[in-house]
């Protein structure tokens, strides 16, 4: 059961309309539909609760249509003349018969359906919520008491049908649209229950298992292979490789060892752990992670809003339709009519589709999002996200990686160029340097003597010796070929000069009193962005790259991915290029949500990526758990479906409720239709909004990226050039 201070629904956990923090009288449903759907499925009762809730419903429906058919019997009086058949006086006494079998069959369906939905109506009238639900038991008590009215005075139309098919066909609507509901919370719900009910406790190293909701910071929890981490933590002992996709959107596993933390909900794949508890179940990444998309289905865009405003002349509105409906049509027709064209008006008018056309829509795409790890701050979020025209980009850590690669390669004489990269890749691969490593991994082909000795010269390089004569050699900055009294040869220098003034990193390899060899580097171009920003241009949207970097290397990144590229900015100089930008519309702006606050909060909808296991960014309205750069089309394109459906739902929402009033308040429309009509509207509304979830599974093929953590250098290998260009 749900904590009631959370104002969800306890049975589909969806957001209830006026909820407050003291409403705690009790389960709290959205719906009627929820209050039935609940009723059937409690898990908390027996199994003979459940049948006999069903029984209930099946015997509603198998006294329903016992009334159907008296009723077509009934029927049978008004179409033929029987007054001159000599059995007239017994067909009267039948159809008599058959009007208080009709009565004594309604009777149960009235308590068996109409119980629950008049208990709905006062639940929600006491929480100051008066719904057309209350309308409809008073239609359906008025038609019910009206037709036993004339059965008891042995004249008068009886309308026991009428009222038996609206409690079933509302039962059963409202049932669906529960349903429909309970499938927008799947997902959230499906990352809620990753976690292990029991757990397996050591102290003093003996095992308890104890229930998750007990475990405590500092506790020491045993993991073994094939199972949940039950909560973040650090491990304490063993080592394993993890599987935090579900997270953080890394779809490779990652090798952790003592010390390392690891994230509540992750798989452990293959090694037995023990883990230190650094959060709570309550105030672990999971639990903030499904935390932060509840509280985001509270907040309300545009679009509900609007339709929030309407409902709340809603039941105004339709009451006095109905209750002038009922004067004038009685005034002409008699109060029977009156009473049946007004319960038209009521069951036609009902606000379902109105009340469900914004929210199911985005309760099912945020749901959906935070599965494929994209997670909005609120509904208001996606709707803005659906007009962004422009999208900026920050560089560094965006359309870059933390990591650098080499580009370039230069050596003095062509004859030694093998010996020039045998000797770099040997020397490069004894450094923890970053520029060294990624000089190891791209001439990790190539083979050279190891050196007999090498020294690390902090801050400048390293030198080696080899075993040939003259074997000394340096490899690091300029600097360092410098104070080794080492030339530059006329080439090299002026290639040297060109690559300092693009502000590119550069490492320098001599020996024999010469520079024999130049390597420049780059930050490492993420290997989906490319991608990532065609799949922008397919979807109209202009696009622009925000860095600090020199002006030079902008303008290589710009030639590298086809886009215009902003450099030399100041994070003051972001925010007035994205204010520039706003010009032609509204602006997303793409960052790592550190260094880009202030552009973040600066656009329109601010985007950080690879949030992790910090879901709670505040600067950013979307926040992608991993380094994906595809999730920002990906999820543009779902904003903008969600949009198109909410409008669908909008504008059958309101045509379906002004023309369905308009004729049922002129005697149009039988009651009975008015009732299908309206489970007609809502089913609508609801398949309508759940096609999102299909279209998600259907165009969610990202593939994330494999991480480049330090862990896993060979990774990072493949991805490095076997062969240097420019050599």
């Amino acid at each position: 059961m749900n904590d009631h201070r959370s104002g969800a629904c306890d049975y589909c956990d969806l957001p209830l309309p006026g909820a407050r923090g003291s409403d705690t009288d009790g389960p709290r449903y959205c719906c009627y539909g929820c209050r039935f759907a609940a009723d059937v499925s409690r898990e908390s009762g027996n199994a003979g609760n459940v049948n006999r809730l069903l029984a209930r419903l099946g015997l509603g429906i198998f006294l329903t249509l016992n009334v159907l058919v008296f009723t077509m019997v009934l029927w049978s009086a008004d179409m033929y003349d029987l007054s001159a058949d000599p059995h007239a006086h017994l067909m009267s006494l039948m159809y008599d018969v058959f009007r208080y079998l009709g009565l004594i069959f309604s009777i149960p369906v009235l308590w068996l359906l109409g119980g629950s939905l008049a208990e709905h109506a006062w639940g929600e009238l006491r929480h100051g919520r008066p719904s057309t639900d209350l309308l409809l038991v008073l239609g359906v008590v008025a038609a019910f008491g009206y037709s036993a009215v004339s059965v008891f005075r042995g004249h008068g139309h009886v309308y026991f049908e009428v009222g038996c098919v609206i409690l079933l066909t509302v039962t059963l609507g409202r049932w669906l649209e529960a349903t429909g509901k309970l499938k927008a919370t799947q997902a959230l719900d499906a990352l809620a229950k990753l976690l292990p009910e029991q757990v397996r406790l050591v102290c003093d190293r003996v095992e308890t298992q104890i229930p998750l909701a007990q475990v405590a910071v500092g506790d020491v929890l045993r993991v073994m292979a094939g199972e949940r981490i039950p909560a973040d933590g650090k491990i304490r002992r063993g080592s394993a490789s993890i599987d935090e996709s579900i997270i953080t959107g890394e779809s490779y596993p990652i090798a952790r060892e003592p010390g390392d933390p690891v994230i509540g909900g992750s798989h452990d794949l293959d090694g037995e752990l023990f883990v230190e508890v650094t959060a709570g179940p309550e105030a672990g990444t999971l639990q903030r992670l499904v935390e932060a998309v509840r509280k985001a289905r509270l907040a309300k865009g545009r679009y509900q809003q609007l339709a929030d405003r309407v409902a709340c002349w809603f039941m105004p509105v339709v009451t006095a339709v109905a209750l002038a409906t009922l004067v004038l049509h009685s005034y002409e027709h008699g109060f029977d009519q009156g009473l049946m064209t007004s319960l038209s008006v009521v069951l036609i008018a009902c606000p379902c589709a109105l009340a469900l056309a914004t929210p199911l829509a985005v309760w099912t795409a945020l749901g959906e999002a935070s599965r494929a790890q994209v997670l909005f701050a609120s509904g208001e979020a996606l709707e803005r996200l659906a007009g962004v025209k422009t999208i900026c980009l920050d560089k560094t850590g965006t359309i870059t990686d933390s990591s650098v690669e080499l580009t370039d390669c230069a050596a003095d004489n062509l004859a030694q160029r093998s010996e020039v990269l045998g000797r770099a890749a040997v020397m490069a691969a004894g450094s923890s340097h970053p520029l060294a490593q990624a000089l190891a991994r791209a001439l990790a082909v190539h083979e050279h003597p190891a050196p007999l000795a090498h020294r690390t010269l902090p801050g400048r390089g390293l030198s080696a010796e080899f075993a040939e004569a003259h074997g000394q050699s340096w490899l690091g900055s300029a600097r360092l070929m410098d104070e080794s009294a080492l030339a530059w040869p006329p080439g090299l220098a002026a290639e040297r000069d060109r690559w300092t003034a693009a502000g590119m990193p550069l490492v320098a390899i001599g020996w024999e009193g010469s520079v024999r060899g130049l390597f420049g580097f780059a930050e490492r171009v993420r290997p989906e962005a490319l991608g990532a920003l065609e799949a922008c241009r397919h979807l109209d949207l202009r696009l622009q790259v925000l860095t600090g970097d020199h002006a030079v290397r902008g303008r290589r990144m710009s030639e590298m991915l086809g886009v215009p590229v902003a450099a030399a900015l100041l994070p003051e100089d972001k925010v007035a290029a994205i204010a520039a930008a706003k010009r032609l519309g509204p602006v997303g702006m793409v960052g790592d949500g550190i260094n880009d606050a202030p552009a973040l909060a600066a656009a329109d909808v601010g985007i950080a990526l690879g949030c992790g296991a910090d879901v709670s960014r505040q600067t950013a309205d979307v926040c992608l758990l991993g380094n994906d750069l595809r999730r920002v089309p990906w999820a543009v394109d779902l904003a903008r479906r969600t949009v198109r459906v909410i409008r669908q739902n909008l504008f059958w929402a309101f045509i379906y409720n002004i023309l369905g009033m308009g004729l049922a308040a002129c005697g149009l429309l039988n009651p009975i239709l008015a009732a299908l009509a309206m489970v007609l509207s809502s089913v609508l509304v609801v398949g309508n909004s759940l096609r999102l979830a299909h279209v998600i599974d259907e165009n969610n093929s990202l593939s994330p990226p494999r991480p480049t953590s330090s862990s896993d250098e060979s990774d990072s290998a493949r991805h490095a050039p076997a062969e240097p260009v420019g050599a």
